[in-house]
Formats: structure tokens, sequence, C-alpha cells
């Protein structure tokens, strides 16, 4: 389906929040600027205070210098974010809200997901209309509107052409025709540091400019990262979602050793007491483990690690064990003693079992063998302890006492 995204931008938000609070504001040069700096600079300008040549970011010296008739008031987070919250309220029936501004002197805008709310076009722009009337007429705020398919067009239709209580509509495959025009600051790409210079440089004023270079020309001017926004956002396009962070790994087990060794054989028998404990959890919780990771730690603080992923998802202590080994050997790189150990796994669905209606079969193969007396260790583990029993090998090298496997 495709996408209609509706922007609300109220222009000088906070200077019109605080016209609300006082209406004798109304008509009078305006500033907003900080009261516990030193040495503060306008966040904020009415449209009187901008004819007489105040800008924000504007030393609130020289602004009073510029306009002697000009207020000063301290920002009130509080006001505008009640006011973004009421707003967000009436809006709130017309569509599902994507974002709004919170408590900065800059809020205001809000960000609507018309996609699949009404029928047809008509409705669709008149659902638009009606969610700018309905801000207009509770706060007495003329909001601009721009409909496209994209925020990011949206977004810049009703903060740069739309006048104000006008709703700008841009149709989903014109929106670079609809940007060619406009002056390249538009682009939030514009505005990354080495953009900014470089875009000066080649003397790129508008969209169109961006739009006419290859994306090989932009990454040897901008940068590979800079030049990929620049060309998406001058053909109307949004950031590609940003990927979310991988979860954290769901079973640890770690170890600093008493005393450092780079003893290979001291290190596997550390590493399986590790799969042993990492084994056991996940096999309480009838889940399966779908990638694995060693990290080792040597004594000089520095350290490697190393990671798989299997084919399917493991449970057994065997495999798992098995391919912590494997790990092992990739991760210990230096001929250094190790210090500290680390087993780390992400697990994955849980893994159900079939019960045998009948019992074990006779004659039981080495692979179901296996399982059956892995299933008896796991009994005993989870009633009396990991250590509860163990591979006599363990014993012998000192990594845990109790009965020999």
């Amino acid at each position: 389906m495709e996408t209609t995204i509706l922007h609300v931008a109220i222009d000088s938000f906070a200077i019109h929040a605080e016209r609300l609070r006082c209406p004798k504001l109304v008509g009078r040069p305006l500033a907003l600027a900080p009261a516990d700096s030193p040495r503060p600079r306008v966040v904020a300008v009415s449209r009187e205070a901008r004819a007489a040549g105040i800008t924000p970011g504007t030393p609130l010296l020289v602004a009073r210098r510029l306009c002697r008739d000009l207020i000063a008031l301290p920002p009130d987070p509080d006001l505008y974010f009640g006011l973004s919250d009421s707003i967000r309220g009436r809006l709130s029936p017309y569509a599902p809200l994507e974002g709004v501004g919170g408590a900065s002197p800059k809020a205001g805008r809000f960000v609507l997901d018309l996609t699949g709310v009404a029928r047809g076009h008509d409705a669709t722009r008149d659902r638009a209309a009606r969610a700018g009337r309905e801000v207009e007429q509770g706060f007495g705020l003329h909001p601009t509107l721009g409909l496209a398919a994209t925020r990011l067009v949206s977004g810049i239709a009703a903060s740069v052409l739309a006048p104000d209580g006008e709703l700008l509509e841009v149709r989903a495959g014109s929106e670079a025709a609809f940007l060619g025009p406009l002056a390249v600051r538009v682009l939030p790409a514009s505005r990354l540091p080495l953009a900014t210079s470089r875009l000066d440089l080649l003397n790129v004023r508008q969209v169109r400019d961006v739009q006419a270079l290859t994306v090989p020309q932009m990454e040897a001017a901008f940068g590979a990262i800079a030049a990929v926004a620049l060309w998406r956002e001058s053909r109307g396009l949004d950031a590609p979602p940003a990927r979310a962070a991988e979860a954290p790994p769901s079973a640890i087990a770690e170890e600093t050793l008493a005393a450092e060794t780079n003893d290979r054989r001291i290190l596997v028998a550390r590493l399986e007491r590790l799969a042993v404990e990492v084994g056991t959890g996940l096999r309480a919780r009838g889940a399966a483990a779908r990638r694995l990771a060693v990290a080792v730690t040597y004594v000089d603080g520095r350290g490697d690690r190393a990671q798989k992923t299997p084919r399917e998802p493991v449970r057994s202590e065997r495999a798992i064990r098995a391919i912590a080994i494997e790990l092992l050997d990739r991760a210990v790189t230096r001929r250094v003693r190790v210090r500290r150990l680390r087993l780390e796994a992400w697990e994955g669905a849980a893994v159900g079992t079939q019960l045998s209606l009948w019992g074990a079969p006779e004659g039981l193969g080495t692979g179901a063998r296996a399982a059956a007396l892995e299933s008896a260790v796991h009994t005993l583990r989870t009633r009396f302890g990991t250590e509860a029993v163990v591979p006599a090998h363990w014993m012998a090298l000192g990594v845990a006492r109790g009965s020999s496997l």
C-alpha cells in the first residue's frame, strides 16, 4: 500500500504558546532567551522581531539594540510540552501520530500516518484538511500542512512552501520534480559538517544540482555516508529505518582463572565447565543456542573473540561443548597467558521434544544412548548442581570437584 504522510507544522510554536498564555504579547516583538546564561542568545523570535533583523542565535544584547521594544522571556518547556500534548490529543482521532515535538522552543511539528485511514484520495485530503482546522479552531493557531508519500517531502512541503492554514500536496512520483527548484538547504543531509562546506565550494545551490550528480561523484566530494543520504533525499526518499540493536546474549558463563595459563588442556577443561553451565540453563528452559561466541582476555588486558552460527540451533551440552572448543582455538591467537574466559549463547526458538508412548526401544543407537545419558546427567545436575557429576579429567586438572563421570 502506498504510504500517505501528513505533516502539521506550527511556525514559531514557542512564541504562539507564550501568546496564548498572555494575549497582550500578540503583535509585539518577542524573543526567547535563557535567563541562566551569562551571555544569552535568542533561541526563538516572533515575526515582528524577525522584521527588525533578529534571528535565532543573535546575542540578546545585540537583539535589544536592534529592537528597542523587544520583549525577552525565558523558555518555558513545561508550557510547550503541555500545549503539544493538548494538540496531540486533538489530532489523534484523525490518524496515528508518528512523532510530536517535545518541550523545546522548536516544538510544534506533528506527523500523522494517513495510510489506509480513508478510502480514496479525496477522502484522505479532506481528513488532512479537517485535522488542520481542528488545530486552528481549538487553539487559534495557523498550522501549515504538507501531504506526501514520504515523511521528508511532507515535512518540506509544510515547513517551506505551504502558507498559513493551507494544505500543500505532493503527489507520489513527483517528489524529485517538486524538490528540484528548492534550495539545497532544505535537505537534512546538507547540514552534515562535511557536506555544508563542500556544497558551497562546488556551488551546489539547488536540489536539482544534487540530482544531476552520480553517486560516485558525490562519494568523492562528500564521503560515502553523506553521498548516499544526499542522493536519497534529493529524490524525496526517507532514510532507511534504523536497524534495531541486537538483543544481548541470553546465556552467559564466564570465569577469571585463579592462575593465568596458556595450557590448552586447562583452557579446554575450563571452557567445558562453562559449556555445562550454559547448556544446563538452555535445557532447563527448553531452548536452543542459535549462535555461540567465546571471548578470551589475556594478562596484558587485550582480548580476542570468535563466534559461530550453526546451521541449526543446538541444545545438547555435547554440541555446545564441541563448538565452544572450536571457537577457543580460533579466539586464542597469541602466545600469552589467558586470564579470563567467557562463553555467550544467543537463544533461539524453544525446541519441543517428542516423548515416546511405549518407552525407549531396545538396542538404542550410539546417538540415542548419548542423548539418554545426557538427559540423566542433566537431571542430576539440576537437582544437585552443575558440579555434582563431572568428567574425570576435570578433577585431574583441578577444574572441579565432584563425582567423576
